[in-house]
């Protein structure tokens, strides 16, 4: 059995994260996130990766560009792989504003903005867009947002929406990279494998 390997990274540090709800603000890594991206590539030094994809957002590409460099490889970036849009939320302190997404946004989009469900829509149309990627088991790495490559975990499980947040766990921190093993058989269905964070301290 060929197994294929899918590596889910968030996006390096930037000044926003943790204080702001940063959404499609498009901000640069801070200095800690520039030495999350290096560390990522060097992460990557022994691994064998044919694919890059990211967000188009600069925190993602600024991200991803180091691996991208070490490894030769094309940056292929998408709008589909871009954290959720908070609208007229984007940029609001947390400590101002206090949003449940899971509970008062899931499908209600946010005031100019979308829901959990429109970025669940879009990450599946993603998924589906490299299917062929997946068919071949290449081994491919994603660099994106919390919420994005959180769904993405899930539609990997085959999970329905609502099940991705009954089952949780995954709450990838900035820097983090997640690894997925998987195996599509001949009818095209995917099987997760293993899975679990490739260090342990991110």
């Amino acid at each position: 059995m060929t197994i294929g390997r899918i590596y889910l990274i968030r996006h390096g540090q930037t000044a926003g994260n943790g204080n702001h709800y940063v959404g499609w603000d498009d901000l640069p890594l801070n200095e800690t996130g520039v030495q999350q991206a290096n560390r990522i590539a060097v992460q990557f030094e022994s691994i064998h990766i044919s694919e890059i994809y990211c967000s188009s957002l600069m925190r993602a590409v600024a991200t991803a560009r180091p691996l991208s460099e070490s490894k030769g490889l094309e940056l292929m970036c998408y709008d589909n792989l871009k954290e959720i849009n908070y609208g007229e939320y984007q940029g609001r302190l947390k400590s101002e504003l206090n949003l449940k997404l899971r509970k008062d946004y899931r499908y209600e989009p946010l005031p100019g903005g979308e829901s959990l469900y429109d970025v669940y829509k879009r990450i599946g149309q993603f998924k589906n867009g490299i299917a062929e990627s997946f068919i071949r088991n290449k081994p491919i790495a994603v660099i994106a947002h919390f919420w994005s490559i959180r769904m993405l975990l899930g539609i990997l499980q085959g999970l329905s929406f609502d099940s991705i947040f009954i089952q949780g766990g995954y709450k990838p921190a900035n820097g983090s990279i997640y690894e997925v093993q998987y195996h599509v058989d001949k009818y095209g269905k995917m099987e997760c494998l293993t899975q679990g964070y490739l260090d342990p301290l991110a």
